[in-house]
């Protein structure tokens, strides 16, 4: 029995994760890795970038499958490496051996077969689910599967997958959970998570104008900074994707909300609480919740 069946939420589907699947990383191996993950972010230099290559190689073949991973990445973009399909193609072939997803879902981008897509989500890789998530929720109007696939791609870490849950409940004016999510999505390191949020405290906008504002009130202080903040946010992701922020509730709590109150905002019907039972997600799973306690106006 899932954990979602133990609790009366969404007979038959659970949230697989990557984390569950891949198998354990060599110790000397990962000590390697970590280093070369450190020198990549900083390198620069032809030579720099060449040992990355090197070092991804080293503990690949000590049978890392993040570092796997990693070269094969810079083999389909041509990154840290000359682009060559061929290998990025050997190495995601290695990963599926292992049961790895990234390989699946290597195998899509390099083919777009669907097929490689849905094992890659199958397997927990949070891209697939994340792709998967938006397809089954517009083109195919499947709400709920596609909820559950961004819901359990954002447990993972992916910031996209936030963001468009956020997109989502902004369409149908949830705006104190889809403000929520925005913030998930730029705390993951997301940076049109961090845009959205600098246009909703914009100071130029009044409280009134919902079509931007969600309805926070952003335009006095301590919130009028807010805007800034979030927009040199965006402009570091810009820069450096990914980069976590996990201090971003309590750096900037929400404001008040001239349009609704968090409680009635909580107590809304919506798609996304029907994909789990009845209850936003972040009630059912831990690893949702925002590391923040709402302020009380």
């Amino acid at each position: 029995m899932s954990f979602l069946d133990s609790l009366g939420y969404a007979p038959s589907w659970e949230c697989v994760r990557m984390a569950d699947h891949v198998p354990p990383l060599p110790p000397e191996a990962d000590e390697l890795f970590q280093l070369v993950r450190d020198l990549e972010k900083v390198a620069t230099s032809p030579e720099e970038i060449q040992a990355v290559a090197d070092g991804y190689q080293m503990a690949a073949s000590l049978g890392h499958w993040k570092a796997m991973n990693n070269l094969m990445v810079c083999y389909l973009y041509g990154t840290c490496t000359p682009r060559d399909w061929r290998k990025a193609r050997e190495l995601a072939d290695q990963l599926i051996a292992m049961n790895v997803g990234s390989g699946w879902y290597a195998r899509y981008v390099m083919e777009r077969n669907d097929e490689f897509l849905q094992k890659a989500a199958d397997l927990g890789e949070p891209n697939a689910q994340c792709k998967l998530g938006y397809h089954y929720l517009y083109p195919k109007g499947q709400e709920i599967r596609g909820l559950r696939y961004l819901v359990c791609a954002t447990r993972q870490g992916h910031g996209e997958a936030a963001y468009e849950i956020g997109v989502y409940l902004e369409m149908f004016n949830s705006y104190y959970k889809a403000v929520e999510y925005f913030y998930r999505g730029a705390a993951l390191g997301h940076d049109m998570a961090a845009f959205e949020l600098a246009n909703v405290f914009h100071p130029e906008y009044g409280p009134a104008d919902v079509v931007h504002t969600l309805g926070f009130l952003a335009s006095s202080p301590p919130f009028c900074t807010y805007s800034e903040a979030f927009r040199k946010l965006w402009k570091k992701l810009k820069a450096n994707p990914g980069t976590h922020t996990p201090d971003l509730f309590k750096k900037y709590p929400l404001p008040p909300n001239i349009v609704t109150t968090r409680e009635k905002s909580l107590a809304k019907s919506s798609r996304l609480k029907d994909a789990f039972g009845g209850k936003w997600p972040d009630e059912i799973f831990p690893d949702l919740a925002p590391d923040y306690l709402p302020p009380k106006w």
